[in-house]
């Protein structure tokens, strides 16, 4: 009996501790084309892909990650961070010029307590944007995520991805 009580109180411990976890979900929608469409939830513990459509895996995949790469990807999203929720699509001040038919990417902070997204259509083509673009389109290469997605890019006019 006190062997159950003391699993059953680890996994209560692991529960807690793994909602405590900053996590940060990316899911990327579909475009008119061919364009990837996936998601994946990341922590400093691991993540989780989900290939959707056009991706070179299909279903959900676990994969790892190391502390270098969770602070590189949290870092290089850091600067775009909102604070609740911001949409950058038609009708948004950083969308004047708008090109039809590009996917969009959501991105997800968790942390406990507060939740912030960022949800950016690759049609809004603001020179405001071009940093944040960049930086939506590449996330998935700082991770071993990256290998996973489709080798065609067409949010930024590339077929395929530069060989690393």
């Amino acid at each position: 009996m006190i062997l159950v009580a003391k699993i059953i109180m680890a996994g209560a411990a692991l529960l807690v501790e793994q909602s405590q976890t900053p996590s940060i979900i990316v899911e990327r929608k579909p475009c008119l084309g061919e364009c990837p469409v996936y998601r994946f939830q990341v922590s400093a513990s691991g993540g989780m892909f989900e290939g959707r459509r056009f991706t070179s895996v299909h279903g959900e995949q676990p994969f790892s990650i190391t502390p270098k790469e969770w602070s590189t990807f949290q870092s290089a999203l850091a600067p775009h961070r909102p604070q609740g929720t911001e949409t950058i699509t038609v009708g948004h001040a950083r969308c004047r010029q708008f090109a039809t038919d590009h996917a969009s990417v959501s991105v997800t902070w968790i942390e406990v307590g507060r939740s912030d997204q960022l949800v950016f259509n690759f049609g809004c083509r603001d020179p405001r944007n071009d940093a944040l673009a960049r930086t939506l389109a590449d996330a998935p290469d700082l991770l071993q995520v990256g290998k996973l997605i489709e080798d065609r890019r067409l949010e930024d006019g590339a077929w395929n991805r530069p060989a690393k």
